[in-house]
């Protein structure tokens, strides 16, 4: 289970208190209860948004938060989703959206390891569902990390382009994240976003080719 550091360290400060392990706790209990993957993604995304809605409603937030539609510095770097998350993810590429199957491979070759990710040029590490001017296609859908990665301060700090990260100031949102743990708990597997889209990807590959051989033996059986 690769449950975000983020959203890890929230869950490890604040499981002793009440009212936050009750967040978790209700998150995966009515995961369990959801058959469709899907809506289990879903779920997880409206509860993180409504916890979400007070903290960046703040006017100082409003102000001083840098990430707005064309900066996407944090869609270069490593992001986790559950398994639920990039069979969402996958609906939008079945609705047409188109990817890079090349550079997912590329990126899904790192695994779930940080040091490879980063060795990886930048223009090549950013999210295939970025477009040409750096906004997110698939926004709607968007893993839960990149609906809770928030900062304070200038958008330059959040480069990870060959040079040293600036000191960050990140947006705290405890409920959240406490949400995000909950989620990946429930998840039937989890790991980076280019090894989930990866492997889905490639397993309906398996299924399509084995219909196909299907139907072609139980037209050659009819003949």
């Amino acid at each position: 289970m690769n449950v975000p550091a983020i959203a890890k360290s929230t869950f490890e400060m604040l499981r002793d208190q009440p009212e936050f392990l009750a967040i978790t706790h209700s998150v995966i209990e009515h995961l369990n209860k959801i058959k469709s993957k899907i809506e289990k993604a879903r779920f997880a995304h409206n509860m993180i948004d409504e916890y979400n809605r007070a903290v960046f409603s703040h006017p100082l937030l409003k102000q001083f938060v840098p990430c707005k539609s064309g900066c996407s510095a944090c869609c270069h770097t490593q992001v986790s989703v559950t398994s639920e998350e990039a069979e969402l993810l996958i609906t939008n590429i079945d609705e047409g959206i188109k990817i890079d199957i090349e550079k997912l491979d590329l990126q899904a070759a790192a695994g779930n390891s940080p040091a490879e990710f980063y060795k990886i040029p930048y223009a090549k590490r950013g999210c295939v569902f970025l477009d040409g001017q750096g906004n997110c296609r698939v926004y709607k859908d968007r893993p839960a990390v990149c609906r809770t990665n928030a900062v304070v301060g200038e958008a330059s700090q959040c480069d990870t382009n060959g040079q040293e990260q600036g000191a960050l100031r990140l947006v705290k949102t405890q409920q959240a994240d406490m949400v995000i743990v909950g989620a990946f708990y429930a998840a039937e597997d989890s790991g980076t976003l280019p090894v989930m889209l990866s492997k889905l990807l490639k397993e309906r590959e398996k299924q399509k080719s084995r219909s196909i051989i299907k139907q072609f033996f139980e037209k050659m059986s009819n003949l």
